[in-house]
């Protein structure tokens, strides 16, 4: 079977130890770099109560939701900690170009 393709997610301009919410063919994906580098895709709405992450926060490899401060692992998207017990989606990501991508299956 064949794997779904790369959508465009925008400038690969996320600094190191930051992240954004950004529009992948209209679906919502936060995109962190960690402090070492590495690229990280998650669902861009929380799974507690499916507000945006956009103003999340990184601490070390977790994301940190703005809204009631449940945290989701950047590498599974396993909850963290109260208030979320969900986890989030994670996808596939890559740089190329000065662009980010990602595979939302």
């Amino acid at each position: 079977m064949d794997k779904p393709p790369f959508i465009d997610a925008g400038p690969a301009d996320v600094a190191p130890g930051r992240c954004a919410v950004r529009d992948a063919g209209g679906t919502p994906v936060l995109i962190a770099r960690d402090a070492d580098g590495r690229l990280f895709a998650l669902a861009g709405t929380c799974s507690h109560a499916l507000l945006s992450f956009e103003g999340a926060r990184l601490r070390g490899r977790s994301i940190v939701c703005p809204h009631h401060g449940a945290r989701f692992c950047l590498e599974t998207g396993k909850a963290l900690g109260p208030p979320a017990s969900a986890p989030v989606a994670t996808y596939a990501i890559e740089e190329a170009g000065g662009r980010i991508r990602v595979r939302l299956a």
